[in-house]
């Protein structure tokens, strides 16, 4: 009787192990196991980058004729995630800020440990405005000062996002402020509102100005634009300093740095899934 208890235990572990096994194969079947590991791994890969952005420039630097990326180019970082989660992409290059707040969501993903690039953030002010820049950089001292950055970033990077700036000026001029609320922590919807640190900035900059404060949501690839015809005045979306955007716009000082880097498939995740199924059946 006993062996014979056995041995159907047996036949259940082994019609088990067989069950997973073909489940396994189907999902690696559906979804190509990730094939960059390290940043030279890029080359003749599909790359998703968001739109006028560093990254999307960056993925077009790279390499030389015989070792460019496929860059994929996305309106929005959440459809490149996706793309790159459904196996459409080899790679997605991004902020590392969003981008830690993208593979908390899914453990499915995970970030290189290699940087791509550094670079830093600042606001954006038309060309001609230079008694706006003047101010909106003495508000961004003043805000250093006093620890004000300290408690958005620490709030926000933290992912409590409970800091906020208190902007009481209801009079004189609206203050118009351009983002895009697909990148967080920068700037994100959440309750049918634009928040983040950019946007506890502009808060503080309007009130600092003692002027009331619009947040204009738009596609990233048109923010410096509607700074330099007036129809914003600041552009605040976590943007790169570049030379190039310097020749048509005014950058203010410097208020974060940052790292652009390389989101892949996680492959680890599922044999991890698969040992800890083993471990139950057999006992670890």
């Amino acid at each position: 009787m006993k062996a014979k208890n056995l041995t159907m235990k047996s036949l259940l572990i082994s019609a088990a192990l067989l069950v997973i096994g073909v489940l396994v194969g189907c999902n690696k079947s559906e979804i190509p196991a990730n094939r960059v590991f390290s940043i030279n791994d890029l080359s003749h890969k599909k790359v998703g980058v968001l739109e006028g952005t560093t990254g999307e420039v960056y993925a077009a630097e790279y390499g030389d004729d015989s070792s460019r990326i496929h860059a994929q180019v996305f309106t929005t970082l959440a459809e490149a995630v996706e793309a790159l989660r459904r196996g459409e992409l080899d790679a997605v290059l991004s902020d590392d800020a969003p981008a830690k707040v993208f593979v908390d969501k899914n453990p499915s993903l995970r970030i290189l440990n290699e940087t791509f690039k550094e670079e830093s953030y600042a606001g954006v002010v038309a060309k001609e405005k230079w008694g706006l820049l003047d101010t909106v950089n003495v508000a961004l001292i003043q805000m250093r000062a006093m620890g004000v950055f300290d408690s958005i970033f620490n709030s926000y990077i933290g992912g409590s996002g409970n800091f906020r700036v208190q902007a009481d000026s209801t009079t004189g001029p609206v203050l118009k402020v351009a983002t895009n609320a697909e990148f967080p922590p920068f700037e994100y919807r959440r309750d049918g509102h634009v928040v983040g640190i950019d946007i506890e900035i502009a808060r503080y900059i309007a009130d600092y100005m003692e002027r009331p404060l619009e947040i204009l949501d738009m596609d990233f690839d048109d923010i410096i634009e509607s700074v330099r015809s007036g129809k914003a005045d600041i552009g605040l979306a976590a943007l790169s300093v570049t030379e190039e955007r310097e020749k048509v716009i005014n950058f203010t000082d410097h208020y974060a740095t940052s790292k652009v880097v390389v989101m892949v498939r996680n492959d680890e995740d599922e044999e991890s899934t698969f040992q800890r199924i083993k471990d139950t059946l057999f006992g670890s």
